[in-house]
């Protein structure tokens, strides 16, 4: 059976490209570029990975991270964010609040093979 993989990024073309790779990889993927819909999906889906964006309108990663975290479920979860590491500091201490230290960082913008490494240590 593939691993399920949920990419949430407000980029569109970040987005796509992520699920194209991890498709690639063997990943059953689902690609989301609204957060609002982001733990609707999580839930319908229940994907064993989850890259998430830190930075996105409407409702920040953290938010989004926190809400899937409070389901219960512990998927791996890979932060991206091209800002400060501030929000990924946060993130990992969310994280660590729901007792998931199964956290892992890649930071915009990544290049394919760090991308490729991050899913294949997931998967």
């Amino acid at each position: 059976m593939n691993k399920k993989l949920l990419v949430i990024d407000d980029q569109q073309g970040v987005a796509k490209v992520v699920g194209l790779i991890a498709s690639s990889l063997g990943y059953e993927t689902r690609v989301l570029t609204c957060p609002m819909r982001a733990i609707d999906v999580f839930i319908d889906f229940n994907p064993d990975v989850v890259i998430l964006d830190m930075i996105m309108p409407e409702k920040d990663g953290i938010d989004v991270l926190n809400e899937i975290l409070l389901t219960g479920k512990q998927p791996r979860i890979v932060l991206t964010s091209g800002f400060s590491d501030g929000y990924l500091r946060l993130a990992r201490g969310v994280a660590r609040f729901h007792a998931n230290d199964d956290v892992a960082v890649l930071r915009k913008p990544f290049r394919r093979a760090e991308l490729v490494a991050v899913l294949q240590a997931a998967g």
